[in-house]
C-alpha cells in the first residue's frame, strides 16, 4: 500500500479560492451545454427534439462510459507534476476550442446537421472530462478534514454559481446586445462561446498554477494498479460510495431535465425576451450565492446527509406544488426558483464533500487510494443521468408536439413543458434522496475512522468497531 500524509489541517484562503476557481472550466462549459445545446440544436440549428436528445444521449453516455478510464489513468499515472495537473492542463484548451465549435455559425441539409453535432459533442465531453475528473479527485486530495471539505467545497460552491450566472444570463445579454446591433441570433451564440469559454479556460489556468504542489505525495515508488472491473466491484462494495453513486445519478436526471427545459419555459409559456431573462439569471445566481454559506453552515452543525434531507425536502414538496399550480408569470418564477434551488444548489455544494468522504473509507477497507477512479465513476453516474435526462426532454417535447420553427406552441406542447420543469424532476429528486437517507458516514463515525487509517498507515493495531455500516 502507498503510504501518504494525512492532512487534517486549516486551508488558507488562496489555497480554498485557488482551487475553487477551478470550476469555472467545469461549471461554465457544463451550464451552457445543459441549459442551451438542446435548444440550440431545435430552435437555431433546427434539429428535430427526439433527434437532438438522441446526439445528447449518445455523446454523454461515451462521455459516462470513459470516466472510470480517466479517473483509473489518473490514480496510476507518475510524473514529478503528479497525478492530477496533467491531465487538468490537457482537457481544458480543447474543451475550450470544441465548444466554439459546437456554436459555430455553421449551416446544414439533410443528415449532416445531426452527424456534425453529434462528433463535435463527443470531442467536447471527452476534453470535459479529461479535466474534470482529475480535478474533482485533487480536491479530496487537498485536505482529509470533515468540516474543511465542506468549506471547500463551500468556495467552489460561490465561483460554481458565478459560473452559472456566466453560462446562463451572459448569452442572454450577448444576444439581446446582437438584435440591437442587427445581428443572427448564430451569430450571438457564436460570441458567447467564444467569450465564456476563455473565461472558463482562465479558471483552469489559474487553479492549475496555484495548485501546484498541494497534491498528496507517495512515499515510496510501489502502488497496486487493479483493473476497472475490479476497481468498481471493490468500490460498490462500500456503502456511502454505493449510496453517493445512485444519488448522483438520479439527481442528475433531474437536473438535466429541469436545466434543459427551464429555457423552454422562459421563451414559450411566459415570452420572455432575451433581456428579461438575463435579469432572470442574475436574480438566480443572487438566491443561489445566498444559499451556499446557509447550506455550509446547516452542514456542518447537523451533518451532510440530514442537510441533505432537508433542503431536498423543500425541493421536492415545492416542485409537486407548482406542478399543480403551474409557473404563470415572473414572480412565480422567481418563488419556485427560490424552492428549487434548495435542493440544487444543496447537491453541488454538499454532494461532492461526500463524495470526497468515500476516499478515506475506500482506504481503510482496501487500502487503497483511488480519488480519481470514485471521481470517474461518480462522474460516470452524473453523466449517464444527464445524458438520459437530456434524451428524456426531447422525447417528451417531441411526443407532446413542440415545434421549434413556430412561434406559438400547442397547449399540450405547453403542458409538456411545465411538467418537465415540476414534476418529472421531482420523481427523480425523491429517488435521488431515498439513496441519500441510507448515507452512513457522519462526522463521529469520519473521525473514528481518520484515526483509524492513521494507526493502518502506522503499522499499529487499530479497532474496526462501528464501521459495520460502511460495508
Amino acid at each position: 500500500m502507498s503510504e501518504l500524509a494525512i492532512r487534517t489541517g486549516k486551508l488558507s484562503f488562496k489555497e480554498k479560492a485557488s482551487y475553487g476557481i477551478g470550476i469555472f472550466s467545469d461549471s461554465i462549459p457544463f451550464n451552457i451545454i445543459c441549459l442551451y445545446f438542446l435548444y440550440y440544436m431545435t430552435d437555431v440549428a433546427g434539429i428535430n427534439p427526439a433527434l437532438a436528445g438522441t446526439i445528447s444521449l449518445i455523446a454523454i453516455t461515451w462521455d459516462a462510459i470513459t470516466d472510470p478510464i480517466v479517473g483509473y489513468l489518473s490514480d496510476n499515472w507518475k510524473s514529478k507534476n503528479g497525478r492530477r495537473r496533467p491531465f487538468m492542463i490537457v482537457g481544458a484548451i480543447p474543451e475550450y476550442l470544441v465548444l466554439m465549435l459546437i456554436f459555430a455559425p455553421f449551416t446544414f441539409s439533410g443528415n449532416s446537421g445531426f452527424a456534425y453535432y453529434l462528433i463535435v459533442a463527443i470531442l467536447f465531453w471527452t476534453a470535459y472530462k479529461t479535466y474534470v475528473i482529475p480535478y474533482t479527485a485533487l480536491g479530496a486530495e487537498i485536505t482529509q478534514d470533515f468540516n474543511e471539505r465542506n468549506s471547500l467545497r463551500s468556495y467552489c460552491g460561490i465561483f460554481i454559481y458565478i459560473a452559472v450566472w456566466i453560462a446562463s444570463a451572459g448569452p442572454m445579454a450577448i444576444m439581446d446586445r446582437v438584435f440591437a446591433y442587427g445581428g443572427t441570433e448564430k451569430m450571438s451564440w457564436s460570441i458567447s462561446a467564444a467569450i465564456f469559454g476563455a473565461v472558463g479556460l482562465i479558471g483552469a489556468l489559474t487553479c492549475w498554477r496555484f495548485t501546484r504542489g498541494k497534491e498528496l505525495i507517495e512515499n515510496n515508488e510501489e502502488r497496486i494498479k487493479t483493473n476497472l472491473y475490479k476497481n468498481f466491484v471493490e468500490l460498490y462494495k462500500i456503502k456511502p460510495f454505493r449510496m453517493i453513486f445512485f444519488a448522483t445519478l438520479f439527481f442528475c436526471i433531474n437536473f438535466s431535465i429541469a436545466s434543459a427545459a427551464f429555457v423552454y419555459l422562459m421563451s414559450n409559456n411566459l415570452g420572455l425576451d432575451a433581456g428579461v431573462q438575463a435579469t432572470y439569471w442574475t436574480l438566480n445566481t443572487v438566491i443561489s450565492l445566498i444559499y451556499v454559506p446557509v447550506i455550509t453552515f446547516v452542514a456542518n452543525r447537523i451533518g451532510k446527509k440530514y442537510a441533505f434531507i432537508c433542503f431536498f425536502l423543500i425541493g421536492i414538496i415545492g416542485s409537486l406544488t407548482f406542478a399543480v399550480i403551474g409557473i404563470n408569470d415572473f414572480s412565480s418564477l422567481i418563488i419556485f426558483t427560490i424552492v428549487w434551488n434548495a435542493a440544487n444548489i444543496c447537491f453541488w455544494t454538499t454532494g461532492f464533500s461526500m463524495i470526497y468522504d468515500c476516499c478515506e473509507a475506500d482506504e481503510l477497507i482496501n487500502g487503497e487510494r483511488r480519488e480519481g477512479a470514485i471521481s470517474g465513476f461518480t462522474s460516470f453516474a452524473q453523466k449517464f443521468g444527464s445524458a438520459f435526462g437530456l434524451w428524456l426532454s426531447g422525447v417528451i417535447l417531441s411526443f407532446t408536439g413542440y415545434n421549434g420553427e413556430v412561434i406559438e406552441q400547442t397547449e399540450s406542447a405547453l403542458k409538456g413543458i411545465n411538467l418537465l420543469n415540476t414534476l418529472v424532476p421531482a420523481i427523480f429528486m425523491l429517488i435521488a434522496l431515498a439513496f441519500i437517507i441510507r448515507y452512513p458516514l457522519n462526522a463521529k463515525n469520519f473521525e473514528a475512522l481518520i484515526k483509524a487509517l492513521e494507526l493502518k498507515r502506522e503499522g499499529k493495531e487499530y479497532s474496526t468497531e462501528g464501521f459495520e455500516k460502511l460495508v
